[in-house]
């Protein structure tokens, strides 16, 4: 039975597409193996495996979301910061929709002093990842926190034709130098491995240098009759320039450079160490992982956007800082109970201690005042019980309920006396269902409900109830810190008419009764209006032959206030992307990735333009040595890779205005990267 529970498992991340069966008359059955890249859950739901990921052009580990259908990242600040991720209709921030897990160990930052969820995946050595479990909406019972509109998850490991020892130099044409080394053993398990980092580039623009140094090791400490203990470790520090933004009015006039900033000498400092212990197996009936984790983390933001507007005496400079250190344990345990019927229990806890810090500076960078000083004590707790059931061949169940509490302490250092504590604790519920219909051989029909959820960052729970005076809010009613939560339905199917196609299609919706958010502005809770968001996706996924693979994805989303009908600012209606991977048996290889981004609305009634971008990457392997090119930019798009509308004044010998104002963050121009790789 331990076969049977392997191979139909929704283990943790993927449910594998059931094999086609082909009735040869006779009443036996031949099975016809597909390819796909189909989680086997939903329609939308993607695994990217390693040779896809080995070919991508690629900068850092980052630029491997851009794998990820109907996923757009962008970077306005600099490679070392997090970027900025819309999905779905979503404005996701710095990942406040989006759940990223390395393994078995989250790493969104709650309560981050830049952005609740923060996301930063620069530490993460590229060579590292052999896939990439992508899933769109919030169906399945181990999506937790921040999963309102999507998860992600990278594993670790070096698959077997690339393991032994090898040495990378990289040189592109932006002044970077990066040296990668990886030795993973022949002859041991693909999760161990040594791998390490170093990279200095001086950027495309003004005030953009960047340097980082990564280290990760992972090791399969025991295995025996089904089981295996892995321990992961990891240390980082990068440092990075801000350029911040620069008004499109100023560049159009002259004022500017289209790549330069307004401000020199600002940037930032992240540093993360991860360590993790994770027991994972299956025997007889029963499949179980255990993981322990820990994390210490830090990170310095030195940073302006709007110049002078907000105070014209000190101006509008500030530095964030925030020290953190977290544990956590995380279980999924499934046994199968009858040929029809699995039992599903999933949960995790999760506990921060967080010192974080806003100072105001001067020009010169000096500090004349802080707007923040708090220490957090929270927690998170969730358990998930669910089944799996096949009622009959071809058709699947996977369900279950989800409930999770959220405990926070925060001392307030700047409140007045008297009121410097405020705790508070929240719960939640979240019902998850999905089913898939095998109708024929190779056409499967999907259908999924889920509520995702996003706990409020622990700063809301001190701030006041009831408007201030002289603010003004009335375009918003605000309300007691509380569960963001999303209705996530989807309607889908997949064809595999032969080993040459993959062809998938779906439907979704995700309504947000009440979005709870920290305007950091006002520096109010504040609850905005109801939203939904209904969009179509569609894939074909064509592979020629075992060692060519390409796909074409669309996403098409309608994003609205209810009430007002208005567009939600951000999140763009329409992106295509075309992929393409090759990895020839005689050693060339190459990578495509070309992206067409519609017009997307913005604040305040404002556009932001449409443009289309391809990066490339080719090389070739002879025995022990590798050589690669990879082409940022190729047709040299000048092109606004991050468009905002708000005031800014810069230019203090002109009169200062509210009006708001495109600003945006030039994309990278044409840009070449070349590697030489070295295995023994």
């Amino acid at each position: 039975m331990t076969a049977r529970l392997a191979s139909a498992s929704p283990f943790a991340v993927v449910h594998p597409v059931e094999p086609p069966v082909d009735d040869v008359g006779d009443g036996s059955a031949r099975v016809v193996k597909v390819r796909t890249r189909s989680d086997g859950l939903t329609a939308s739901g993607r695994r990217i495996g390693s040779d896809q990921i080995q070919t991508a052009p690629k900068r850092s580990a980052e630029d491997l979301l851009r794998m990820v259908p109907g996923l757009l990242i962008v970077q306005h600040g600099n490679q070392g910061k997090g970027y900025q991720f819309y999905v779905r209709g979503f404005d996701a921030v710095h990942g406040s929709d989006i759940e990223f897990e390395l393994g078995d160990v989250p790493i969104n930052e709650p309560s981050n002093v830049h952005a609740h969820g923060y996301l930063d995946l620069a530490w993460i050595i590229p060579e590292t990842v052999k896939q990439i479990d992508a899933h769109k909406g919030a169906f399945r019972l181990e999506q937790g926190n921040f999963a309102t509109a999507a998860s992600i998850r990278y594993e670790l490991a070096v698959p077997e034709k690339l393991r032994g020892t090898r040495m990378s130099y990289e040189v592109g044409t932006t002044n970077r130098h990066r040296v990668a080394f990886v030795h993973a053993p022949r002859g041991r398990a693909q999760e161990t491995f040594l791998a390490g980092e170093v990279m200095t580039d001086a950027g495309y623009g003004a005030n953009r240098k960047a340097d980082r140094l990564s280290a990760m090791a992972q090791l399969r400490l025991w295995q025996r009759d089904g089981f295996a203990v892995d321990a992961l470790a990891t240390a980082y520090q990068g440092r990075f320039g801000l350029p911040g933004t620069v008004r499109l009015d100023d560049v159009k006039t002259g004022r500017e450079n289209f790549y330069g900033s307004y401000v020199t000498g600002q940037g930032g400092v992240s540093q993360r160490s991860i360590a993790s212990l994770r027991l994972s197996g299956a025997k007889d009936d029963h499949r179980v992982s255990l993981t322990l984790w820990g994390q210490a983390r830090r990170l310095r933001l030195d940073e302006n956007y709007t110049g002078w507007l907000v105070d014209p005496v000190h101006g509008d400079r500030h530095a964030q800082h925030q020290d953190n250190a977290a544990i956590g344990v995380a279980l999924d345990y499934e046994r199968q109970l009858s040929d029809r019927a699995a039992l599903r229990v999933v949960g995790s806890w999760r506990g921060d201690a967080i010192d974080q810090r806003q100072d105001e500076l001067l020009a010169d960078g000096h500090p004349w005042s802080s707007s923040r000083d708090l220490g957090i004590l929270q927690q998170s707790f969730g358990i998930a019980p669910g089944l799996r059931l096949t009622p009959r061949r071809g058709w699947l169940l996977d369900g279950g309920l989800r409930f999770d509490a959220f405990d926070a302490h925060v001392h307030d250092r700047l409140a007045p006396a008297g009121t410097p504590r405020a705790s508070g604790t929240l719960v939640q519920l979240s019902p998850r269902l999905a089913t898939r219909v095998t109708i024929l051989p190779r056409w499967q029909a999907f259908a999924a409900y889920g509520r995702g959820f996003r706990t409020p960052e622990a700063r809301a729970f001190t701030l006041p109830t009831t408007a201030p005076e002289n603010v003004d809010l009335s375009a918003y009613a605000g309300g007691k810190p509380r569960m963001t939560t999303t209705e996530n339905v989807e309607l889908g199917s997949r064809v595999q008419p032969s080993e040459l196609f993959d062809v998938g299609a779906s439907a979704f919706g995700i309504w947000i009764a009440r979005e709870s958010i920290f305007d950091h502005v006002s520096g109010f809770n504040v609850e905005l209006n109801s939203t939904r968001r209904l969009g179509l996706e569609a894939d074909v996924q064509i592979h020629p032959t075992r060692w060519l693979d390409l796909g074409i994805d669309l996403t098409a989303v309608q994003a609205r206030f209810v009430d007002s009908k208005a567009p939600i600012p951000g999140a763009p209606p329409l992106f295509v992307q075309i992929q393409g991977a090759l990895n020839h048996p005689k050693g060339f290889r190459a990578g495509l990735r070309w992206f067409v981004l519609g017009p997307r609305p913005l604040t305040y009634g404002a556009k932001a333009g449409a443009t289309t971008v391809m990066d490339v990457s080719v090389g070739y392997r002879i025995k022990w040595m590798q050589l690669d090119i990879s082409i940022d930019n190729v047709y040299a798009t000048k092109w606004r890779e991050g468009e905002y509308n708000f005031a800014s004044w810069w230019d203090r010998s002109q009169r200062a205005s509210q009006v708001p104002a495109i600003q945006f963050v030039a994309g990278p121009p044409t840009m070449a990267r070349f590697a030489a790789t070295v295995y023994w």
